[in-house]
């Protein structure tokens, strides 16, 4: 393991001496390079070092762990900061994230928090250093391939990873690649995703066949690069100046679908100039491929003359609704949600059976990345795949809505089958819960490990069992404790802090109020004789 600088910083010499002999830095990945016992100490040592990492303590005399972060980003040098604090503390530490710290580290430290910490900001680090390596090798691979790198420097570009000036200095770099009158063109094309479900065996052989005909009759006439975008989508960004080259593309595309007889979705931007071009273009194309894979259309381009509309003709929320329901298991949701989306659909019935054929792909997506997707069910969506070309719209809606509705009755019997299963291990849980409730370290992780399962797994079982999440379940447990301690009136706040595992006691009030809109001391009033 490489091992990066760490500098650590705090004012009392026996708490910075712990901290150099009581961990295991190199095991982090970590070489200690210098110490400091002041602020003022601290911004010297870290100028004349250079560390990735700085762990430093936020309270300290004259110069705060704050001050520090302020001027070394004054001096514009590039290291994390994580910051030690204590409860009280609580307001510097979260002035440290705003001005940009990596993590927080509370007192007295956990060891399993720090080596965790220190593990995330090591891999933050490397891969800074990466990114920075790949920045300096640019030069060389610039003289050794500039069309293939010109090409990757298009596509980050376009995707949003590189900057406009960036990509302006490697245009300048390579020279005579944009001339006078050079205008931009992007086409996103592929095989139409219904084709992919009803020909699944068929659809990537069709596919090869298409781009390599598209490939071979432009790479004759056009400059261009081709990449695959998000989406999984094919992209060309031609450069022309030639005024027919949006006709000729069309034709082109329109050859493609009879000569390799298959199902060709595409769209084809408008021309642009410059390097902004290739952007405006590429973002405008992606818009239209939506257009084009419901409509079903060859070759949708945007006429020369029209200005390309930024909103959609259809919102996609109609479709998340029914896929939140599915997703929570709610039936009536479910309904109200089938509602709204067959009032947002389009009149023609064409765009209503490629929209109604989308939302159920999306759902069974959704369904098999979490749980509930039976045989019995998986044949469904199968059967009903297989009869696409026989629904109309208004059959089609009946027999989503049906599939769906039973999508969601066997997530619930699953659901409730898992919550029976484990009802003793809950139970168990619970009690375990209510004797550490004093237990400021009390976790979800913490109650999973003692029941023996999985922490997420036991997060879903929990709140499947009662309704709620673990971390609300647990508040709601420490807030009733405290209640019933100050209806009591014998027992003091800072002892009821104790008791319900919230050592702060101005955290506790602030989430006593919360929870029962009566600061402690107000409530405690209340059953005073």
């Amino acid at each position: 393991m490489e091992l990066l600088k760490l500098v650590i910083v705090d004012d009392e010499p026996i708490l910075l001496q712990g901290l150099l002999s009581t961990y295991d830095w190199e095991s982090m990945g970590f070489e200690v390079v210098g110490t400091a016992q002041s602020g003022e100490q601290a911004i010297q040592v870290i100028k004349k070092k250079r560390p990735h990492v700085v762990l430093t303590d936020i309270r300290m005399k004259q110069i705060t762990g704050l001050m520090v972060m302020e001027e070394i980003q004054k001096e514009e040098i590039d290291c994390l900061f994580i910051v030690l604090s204590a409860y009280r503390d609580f307001e510097y530490a979260q002035q440290a994230c705003d001005l940009g710290a990596f993590a927080y580290l509370l007192k007295p430290i956990e060891d399993d928090k720090l080596r965790e910490t220190m593990l995330s900001a090591y891999r933050k680090c490397m891969e800074q250093l990466k990114n920075e390596a790949k920045y300096e090798s640019w030069e060389k691979l610039l003289v050794k391939d500039a069309t293939s790198f010109l090409q990757v420097v298009v596509q980050k570009y376009v995707h949003g990873g590189i900057e406009l000036s960036r990509v302006k200095e490697v245009f300048e770099t390579i020279g005579d690649v944009l001339k006078d009158g050079d205008r931009f063109i992007t086409v996103c094309v592929d095989i139409d995703i219904a084709y992919k479900i009803t020909n699944s065996l068929d659809y990537e052989a069709a596919r090869i066949a298409v781009l390599k005909y598209l490939e071979d009759r432009i790479s004759e006439v056009y400059f261009y690069w081709r990449f695959e975008n998000h989406e999984g989508n094919c992209v060309f960004i031609i450069k022309t100046q030639d005024n027919t080259t949006v006709r000729e593309l069309k034709k082109l595309l329109e050859c493609a679908k009879r000569e390799e007889q298959s199902p060709v979705i595409a769209s084809i931007s408008k021309p642009y100039k410059g390097i902004e071009g290739i952007k405006k273009s590429f973002e405008e194309a992606q818009q239209v491929f939506g257009l084009a894979s419901i409509s079903g259309a060859s070759a949708l381009a945007v006429p020369e003359e029209v200005e390309m509309k930024r909103e959609k003709a259809y919102s996609d929320d109609s479709e998340l609704l029914i896929i939140n329901a599915v997703r929570k298991n709610n039936m009536q949701e479910l309904k109200g949600a089938f509602v709204h989306f067959i009032y947002s659909l389009p009149k023609e019935e064409e765009l209503q059976c490629q929209y109604i054929h989308k939302v159920m792909l999306r759902v069974e997506l959704m369904i098999k990345d979490s749980y509930g997707m039976t045989d019995e069910l998986k044949e469904k969506f199968q059967n009903y795949y297989s009869n696409l070309n026989h629904l109309n719209a208004a059959k089609a809606v009946d027999v989503c809505y049906k599939i769906l509705g039973n999508a969601v009755e066997s997530r619930i019997s699953s659901a409730s089958d898992e919550t029976k299963y484990f009802k003793e291990y809950m139970s168990e849980a619970v009690a375990y819960i209510a004797e550490h409730l004093n237990d400021e370290d009390l976790s979800i992780v913490s109650v999973a490990t003692h029941v023996y399962l999985n922490p997420v797994y036991f997060g879903r079982v929990f709140k499947n069992t009662f309704h709620m999440t673990f971390k609300k379940y647990l508040l709601q447990q420490r807030m009733e404790k405290a209640k019933r301690l100050l209806e009591e009136g014998n027992v003091s706040i800072g002892n009821i802090c104790e008791q319900v595992g919230i050592n702060n006691p101005s955290y506790f009030s602030h989430l006593f109020k919360q929870y029962t809109g009566k600061l402690p001391s107000e409530y405690k009033k209340e059953y005073e004789v």
